[in-house]
């Protein structure tokens, strides 16, 4: 096969920060290229230069064998390319298939917008991944996963012959993936070139062709997937060993106190008479398909939920969190699963970001912030963390994904909650920052906090939880520990709720 796109020396630099330095590789047309690295590492600041976000300071970009100038998105979708972005580009107040078309209507004759036809394709594209979303629906009554659907299905209408996903699955259920990987195939089958950024191997192995990897901006190896295994990809992008990334040791602690008991709890369309506990120094494991209703669980514990019946107890008295300053006051943290339009603050700092949830501390002498305290308390947590970063007083929009991350995860631990409720924790993390993450659980579990945690990677949740429970259709269905907690027994309870 030929080449279809080359990076010949690409060079970008943001102030005193090298993001890429003189990465060269090709890409060939009609296959699935893997583009692996951690956070940091220039995939995504590549792929922007690629899909005419960003110009590059040195170096040039060659597509079908001339140098390209790729100065504007639609300077990309000119020559056909196409990005589907991880943090979602859509618009909620629009239809599906206003946002599969803005900008790119289709007219009649008499200069009126042909409605029928640009549903109907809508709808063919839609039903191609698998999905019932209707054309009509609004973006913003959707879920998560619906809405990563609808933005690849916006770059499937462009036609592209190069499409860019970044990070596609971080919030399809496996069924959904599956269906992906699908029309993927099909697509590279057409002869349609995919750029693939994701940092699950395990989906990576069984569906591209070639692999590159991109280290501290530095292009580090380029392979043929048969060429190379998971280890060996890790061992580049993070210098350790793959079987030390899910090393936590599985515990029983159901002798230990109970902190959290959940008795009968409900909440109208989303779940049902669910009770479970969680013990001191415990990470219980919550596993379901989408729509099982765990992370509403989550939600209801942490007073996100105006109704509800049944109880809920910490550390055995009753607790009713209204809101989630109740839950803090309590004890409770939780890091959400949707980061950016429920955890961060974009236009503020880390170091504002860090404090938010923990005005008690940050606040002296007739309400005056501690602006030293606030200081030192976030370069800790830089520190701790790894985040990356030159500054404190960075914006958090600035950071990668999986740097926002870590703020998030710092902003809940500066609060010196008891508790932690994490949903999605390592979603869009990539391999060398989900040691990290996973080493700061097992350290968080040593010092007696309790862990809550929604996850949608099976392996993680076998792994890190002490006690895996089971939702499906709104039911607690399976509470597994010691030999249950296999993966056999985790989707027998998750696909047929017995």
């Amino acid at each position: 096969m030929s080449n279809i796109i080359d990076f010949r020396n690409i060079t970008k630099i943001f102030g005193a920060v090298t993001a890429l330095d003189n990465v060269s590789f090709s890409i060939q047309e009609g296959s699935i290229h893997a583009i692996v690295g951690e956070n940091g590492a220039g995939k995504s600041t590549l792929m922007h230069i690629l899909g005419g976000e960003y110009t590059p300071d040195g170096g040039e970009v060659v597509y079908r064998g001339q140098p390209v100038r790729l100065d504007s998105p639609h300077a990309a979708h000119e020559i056909g390319v196409a990005v589907v972005y991880q943090e979602f580009r859509l618009c909620p107040n629009l239809t599906v298939t206003e946002n599969l078309f803005l900008g790119r209507e289709k007219e009649l004759g008499n200069g009126k917008v042909d409605w029928p036809q640009m549903q109907t394709r809508t709808a063919e594209i839609l039903a191609g991944l698998g999905s019932s979303i209707p054309p009509a629906a609004l973006v913003d009554d959707l879920s998560i996963a619906d809405q990563q659907i609808v933005e690849i299905a916006r770059a499937l209408a462009l036609d592209a012959e190069v499409i860019i996903m970044d990070e596609p699955t971080s919030a399809l259920t496996l069924k959904e993936a599956e269906e992906l990987f699908v029309n993927l195939k099909a697509l590279r089958a057409r002869g349609v070139t995919i750029l693939y950024i994701s940092h699950r191997l395990e989906e990576i192995f069984p569906l591209c062709d070639r692999i590159s990897v991109l280290r501290d901006g530095k292009f580090v190896g380029g392979f043929e997937i048969a060429d190379i295994d998971q280890a060996g990809v890790v061992r580049l992008i993070a210098g350790g060993d793959l079987a030390d990334l899910h090393a936590s040791e599985v515990r029983d602690h159901t002798s230990r106190q109970k902190v959290l008991e959940v008795n009968g709890l409900s909440r109208p369309g989303c779940f049902s008479d669910v009770s479970f506990s969680v013990h001191e120094g415990e990470i219980v494991g919550i596993y379901g398909l989408q729509g099982s209703g765990r992370t509403e669980v989550l939600e209801t514990i942490f007073g996100l939920a105006p109704e509800w019946t049944g109880s809920i107890s910490a550390f055995g008295k009753p607790m009713h969190n209204r809101s989630p300053s109740d839950a803090i006051r309590n004890g409770i943290a939780m890091i959400p699963e949707n980061r950016r339009d429920a955890g961060i603050f974009p236009d503020m700092s880390i170091m504002d970001n860090v404090n938010t949830a923990n005005a008690d501390d940050m606040s002296g002498f007739a309400g005056v912030l501690r602006s030293r305290f606030m200081a030192d308390t976030t370069e800790d947590f830089i520190r701790k963390l790894k985040i990356k970063t030159s500054s404190r007083f960075k914006k958090i929009s600035q950071l990668s994904g999986g740097n926002q991350q870590k703020v998030i995860i710092a902003r809940w631990l500066a609060s010196h909650p008891r508790i932690v409720l994490v949903d999605e924790l390592t979603r869009g993390i990539d391999v060398s920052a989900k040691f990290e993450i996973y080493k700061i659980l097992k350290s968080l579990r040593e010092s007696g906090l309790s862990i809550l945690m929604v996850s949608s990677e099976l392996a993680e949740i076998l792994a890190e939880s002490d006690r895996i429970l089971v939702m499906k259709n709104g039911a607690m269905v399976a509470d597994l520990r010691g030999e249950k907690r296999t993966k056999e027994q985790v989707i027998r309870h998750a696909l047929s709720g017995q």
